[in-house]
């Protein structure tokens, strides 16, 4: 998808603040998660959440591993959203308010390839129709029933850990994510042009959350600029 170059290696903490460039132009802002996965690392998205009935979530992601993705989630509601990824089986891992909604049946049409390279992938939950639909490069991969009709606001979002440890002071019981992440987008809706998300210099913005302008709170995570 791009060739990039290191900008700033974070040793501890640091924030990114809005205006990152365009993809395809000056380049746009990832974030690397390094080695070995034992390292506690992430990235706390600055951004205020109403009450939700739906949602879509976007990332481009790359690496050759299983790591939690990204996650939403307060102290009253602590696994709200988890996203994240294993290289085995359905290749998805998704949990709403504590559920997992995947399961052993639950076989992709096209499970996202831990190959090192660059793949978009894409979640869109619906409280109205009660279903999660899965997008994997732009083509539908899985559909699945959810109990869940609503997530409440007022929570934080993290990218390559979950949010509840997401903390300096919190020792750390899972593994961070592996690899790289960039173009995190996420809307209120479940209206969005997956396909058109999927290509490398679209430009389209989140609702909620929108990559090149959220301020970042990064931990042990390096930044880089990508091109297409």
């Amino acid at each position: 998808m791009f060739g990039h170059f290191l900008v700033t290696a974070l040793a501890l903490s640091y924030c990114i603040g809005g205006g990152a460039a365009i993809p395809g132009t000056e380049g746009s802002w990832v974030l690397n998660f390094p080695e070995p996965s034992s390292t506690f690392s992430w990235s706390h998205l600055q951004a205020t959440t109403p009450d939700l009935n739906a949602f879509t979530a976007c990332v481009w992601i790359k690496t050759i591993t299983s790591g939690p993705i990204l996650s939403y989630g307060s102290e009253s509601c602590r696994q709200c959203i988890e996203l994240g990824y294993s290289p085995v089986g359905q290749g998805y891992s998704v949990v709403l308010k504590g559920d997992s909604v995947l399961d052993e049946s639950s076989r992709a049409e096209a499970p996202l390839p831990a190959d090192g390279n660059w793949h978009h992938w894409c979640v869109v939950w619906s409280g109205a129709k009660r279903e999660i639909n899965i997008y994997r490069d732009g083509l539908h991969a899985l559909k699945r029933p959810v109990k869940i009709s609503r997530i409440p606001g007022g929570g934080k979002w993290v990218v390559g850990h979950t949010h509840h440890e997401a903390t300096p002071d919190c020792p750390p019981k899972h593994p961070s994510f592996l690899g790289f992440v960039g173009g995190v987008n996420v809307w209120d809706h479940d209206k969005v042009d997956i396909p058109g998300l999927a290509i490398c210099a679209n430009t389209d913005e989140g609702s909620l959350i929108s990559w090149d302008t959220v301020t970042k709170s990064n931990f042990k995570v390096e930044t880089y600029k990508e091109y297409c």
